[in-house]
């Protein structure tokens, strides 16, 4: 294995559903990986995380945790079943104040949905202690698009002007316009740069917003040779 390389646990998952709770497959996993020095980036939006700081903190490991508003009703609809915002808040809290690199994920941004608070947001998840944020407007796809208007079903009509009949496809996925994207992107830019914290943007054809040289915070999984146990 080449080790220069780092593990994301998970893009495209969670390593932290109900279930690992009493499982521990992740924990297990964990140890596992970082007792050989491989290097880690985890990525959740459960608080669950914080179990494991016994291991991350030692290890060469840093942690993401997506969080996309304050509202404990407006993320019930978004993201049924999660952790509501104040357990994430906490988490990322309690992450930093261990030693923790961290990172906050502000993803997805969605028009109507959970913009309309977006500066308090980042200023509130900046005062957690973390080093890095990445920021994302939701991109989306037809299966995905009829799931959120299930939830948001007054949204209809906005969301399918803006990503379908005014946005932008690339891939399998609708954009929103670049200047759209440009606008909500630099509003939190603003706010991250005042708080003296890395910030970057991913996939969004706007490299000029990033300020650190990975946009997803994995530069900041620390190297180190031997972990140690407490």
């Amino acid at each position: 294995m080449d080790k220069s390389k780092h593990i994301s646990m998970s893009n495209s998952s969670d390593p932290y559903t109900s279930p690992e709770e009493t499982m521990g497959i992740t924990r297990n996993t964990l140890r596992l990986l970082l007792d050989n020095k491989v290097r880690i980036q985890l990525i959740t939006k459960s608080s669950l995380v914080t179990r494991d700081i016994d291991l991350i903190r030692n290890g060469n490991c840093s942690v993401s945790v997506s969080i996309t508003t304050l509202s404990k009703e407006k993320a019930s609809r978004l993201e049924p079943g999660a952790p509501s915002p104040q357990e994430r808040m906490d988490a990322l809290s309690l992450l930093s104040d261990s030693g923790i690199p961290t990172t906050a994920r502000i993803d997805p941004i969605i028009p109507g949905i959970n913009d309309d608070d977006l500066e308090n947001l980042v200023e509130t998840v900046c005062e957690t202690g973390i080093g890095h944020l990445v920021a994302s407007p939701c991109k989306i796809r037809a299966d995905g698009f009829n799931r959120l208007i299930k939830a948001f079903p007054e949204e209809r009509d906005s969301l399918w002007r803006l990503y379908w009949a005014e946005g932008e496809r690339f891939g399998n996925s609708q954009y929103l316009r670049r200047s759209l994207r440009a606008k909500i992107l630099q509003d939190v830019e603003h706010v991250v740069k005042a708080a003296g914290i890395g910030f970057g943007v991913c996939r969004e054809g706007l490299s000029e917003l990033s300020m650190c040289q990975t946009c997803n915070g994995s530069h900041m999984i620390p190297t180190r040779e031997t972990p140690s146990r407490e």
